[in-house]
C-alpha cells in the first residue's frame, strides 16, 4: 500500500516545474525517458465511481484499461487495472490482457475481456478515454517517486466509433508516491515543493469536461 500526494499546477510552464524538482534538496532526477500513458476508464451506468470520488467516499474502486505508446489508436499489450483506495492509502491490481496489438476495431473485444476478468456485465461501462505525457523522478537516497503529467487530453467513449479526444486540460499534475511505512519522511519532501497540495483526479476532470 502506498500514499499519493498530488499537486495540480496551473499557468506554469513545464520547464519551470522541472527546474523546481531538480533544485529539491533530496536530489530528484529523471529516472528514464517520459512516455505516453493512455487509458479507457469504466464506470457504472449511473457513474457510481465518479460520485464516490466527488463525495470523498473513504473506500472506493476505479477500473481502467491502460496501455503505453505515442499512437493512441494502437493498443499494445493493454493491462486492466483495478485501483483501490482506502482513505489515504491505495494500491493496484493488474490483469494483463492477451499480449499483442489491437486497434479501434477491437474495442468491443477488449471490453468483453475486461468484463470477463472482473466477472461483471453491463454494470461495467466504458465511459472515458484520456492520454497524457508522464515523466518519472526519483531521489537517490530516499524511497520516494515523483511523477509529472502534462498534455492531458480527454474524450467520451462512443460505441462503434474511433476514439476522439477533443477536450484538453492545460494543468501540470505532480504526484508524490511512497510506501506507507515511509510516511515519517514526507515532511522533508513536501516542504521544498512550492506548490499547493490538492485533490486531483484525472477521471473526475475528464468526466466533467466530457459530460458536464
Amino acid at each position: 500500500m502506498r500514499y499519493e500526494r498530488k499537486y495540480r499546477i496551473e499557468q506554469t510552464h513545464p520547464q519551470v516545474v522541472q527546474m523546481v524538482l531538480r533544485q529539491h534538496p533530496a536530489g530528484f532526477r529523471s529516472l528514464f525517458p517520459p512516455r505516453q500513458i493512455n487509458n479507457l476508464y469504466f464506470d457504472t451506468p449511473d457513474f457510481a465511481a465518479f460520485q464516490d470520488n466527488v463525495t470523498g467516499t473513504p473506500q472506493r474502486l476505479k477500473y481502467r484499461l491502460r496501455w503505453y505508446g505515442d499512437d493512441f489508436q494502437m493498443i499494445r499489450n493493454p493491462v486492466l487495472e483495478v485501483k483501490i483506495k482506502d482513505n489515504l492509502v491505495g494500491w493496484k491490481k493488474h490483469h494483463p490482457l492477451p499480449e499483442g496489438s489491437y486497434t479501434a476495431s477491437d474495442w468491443a473485444k477488449l471490453i468483453r475481456l475486461c468484463r470477463e476478468i472482473l466477472k461483471k456485465g453491463l454494470d461495467l461501462q466504458p465511459v472515458l478515454f484520456n492520454t497524457y505525457r508522464r515523466s518519472y523522478w526519483g531521489a537517490p537516497a530516499l524511497p520516494f517517486r515523483l511523477t509529472m503529467d502534462t498534455g492531458l487530453y480527454f474524450g467520451p467513449y462512443q460505441p462503434h466509433r474511433e476514439p476522439v479526444l477533443p477536450f484538453t486540460d492545460s494543468a501540470i499534475v505532480i504526484e508524490v508516491k511512497y510506501d506507507q511505512q515511509e510516511d515519517e519522511d514526507t515532511a522533508f519532501i513536501l516542504q521544498y515543493l512550492p506548490f499547493r497540495l490538492s485533490k486531483n483526479s484525472k477521471y473526475v476532470t475528464g468526466i466533467n469536461l466530457c459530460y458536464g
